[in-house]
């Protein structure tokens, strides 16, 4: 086995793991918003999300360079490579996990954070595009 073939079977473990991660997160997320646990759903979303981005970096090539460790930086940059339209989501989000962590008393609308957060995740690989999510949003469904 050369370097390359240890290296390349590394990546694709690593792959694999933050994929599980990031999708595990995300059930979790969803269980616990669903029980009203604001604070731990909110934080699982965000995990999710990292492991996400981490899980995107691990599959391309062209992002072998990318250091996983600034979570900020890695969003925008993947903003800047046409992943992502809005570069202010993760910022919105990290304000939101903020907000859900050090305050007591806030009241988020968690649904409409799930969405974008499946948003993203969907743009990564994460989660498979849904078209009943596209008619939730559709006008002419309702």
């Amino acid at each position: 086995m050369s370097y390359d073939d240890a290296s390349h079977a590394t990546q694709e473990r690593n792959a694999r793991e933050a994929l599980l991660c990031a999708r595990l997160n995300l059930r979790g997320a969803r269980r616990l918003l669903h029980k009203g646990a604001q604070r731990r759903g909110i934080a699982a979303l965000y995990d999710s999300v990292l492991f996400g981005m981490q899980y995107y970096v691990t599959r391309h090539d062209d992002c072998a360079d990318i250091d996983i460790a600034d979570a900020t930086g890695l969003f925008h940059l993947l903003t800047r490579l046409g992943i992502f339209e809005d570069p202010l989501a993760f910022n919105r989000l990290s304000l939101t996990v903020e907000l859900a962590l050090w305050q007591e008393a806030v009241s988020l609308d968690t649904h409409a954070i799930l969405e974008e957060v499946e948003e993203i995740l969907t743009r990564l690989g994460v989660i498979t595009f849904q078209k009943s999510t596209l008619l939730k949003k559709s006008k002419i469904s309702h």
